[in-house]
């Protein structure tokens, strides 16, 4: 016959178990999902990005390619990224060189090619839409030579 004892003790193993299986989970369900893209610097190329305020970031691209490291590129729910680019041809290489995954809930938009790379992730939300002229989402890094050569 079980005692209390052993049937509390089971309980709490079980709890205990269970807790740790969902708290990764928990941790991405509540972390803080930024407005816009953040902690931007144009490493290549000619771009300026502008302040997002009111909920829209605009990335002014003057060269045919342009390559823009991020804190963190993510885009929230009712937000708007637009990058305004040269050409149809044009493209933008956007990595993320921070541990923060991207979460893509708004609007991206684009009238040339645009690339993210993220090694921890890019997920593209129910809400998410994206109107580009073409689109790389990858967690595998491309260098800078082969985009910059062709490998757009």
């Amino acid at each position: 016959m079980k005692t209390p004892t052993s049937l509390l003790r089971r309980h709490s193993r079980f709890q205990r178990t269970v807790m740790l299986t969902l708290l990764p989970a928990l941790s991405m369900v509540s972390s803080p999902v930024r407005s816009n893209p953040a902690g931007g610097l144009v490493v290549n190329g000619n771009a300026s990005i502008g302040d997002g305020l009111g909920g829209h970031l605009s990335i002014n691209q003057l060269s045919d390619k342009a390559i823009i490291n991020w804190q963190d590129f993510s885009i929230g729910a009712g937000e708007t990224t637009q990058f305004i680019q040269p050409g149809a041809n044009s493209a933008v290489l956007n990595r993320v060189v921070t541990g923060n995954p991207s979460s893509l809930l708004g609007a991206l938009r684009a009238n040339g090619k645009v690339m993210v790379i993220n090694p921890n992730g890019i997920l593209v939300g129910a809400t998410g839409t994206v109107d580009v002229g073409g689109l790389v989402l990858s967690t595998l890094d491309v260098s800078d030579a082969d985009f910059l050569g062709g490998g757009d």
